[in-house]
């Protein structure tokens, strides 16, 4: 699949998409998984996508730099993803009239 790429690039991407999993199993299992203590679980969710989101900004840009060859579109929908989910942090947990666990400010 990244056999164009050089390992450096292909590392990174890698961990991109470790971090995109692991934002996506957190939200999933952890949020919807656990009910009792509704209120600790949102705030921990809400604290693993912040730093989650954080890393792959940062991991997205390092891609940019020209160590890395990957092809521009790649880099940009990366970036895309990543911005995306963070939007999403923002959205769901800071948001309190829209957000899905309303807990975080009750």
């Amino acid at each position: 699949m990244l056999k164009g790429y050089n390992p450096a690039a292909r590392r990174r991407i890698g961990w991109l998409c470790v971090g995109y999993g692991l934002f996506l199993l957190g939200f999933f299992f952890f949020t919807l998984g656990f009910f009792s203590e509704q209120k600790a679980v949102a705030w921990v969710n809400f604290i693993l996508d912040a730093v989650l989101c954080a890393a792959m900004l940062v991991l997205n840009a390092g891609l940019f730099s020209r160590r890395y060859k990957a092809p521009l579109a790649a880099k940009l929908a990366l970036l895309l993803v990543s911005l995306g989910l963070a939007g999403f942090t923002v959205f769901a947990f800071l948001l309190p009239e829209n957000g899905l666990p309303p807990v975080l400010f009750a």
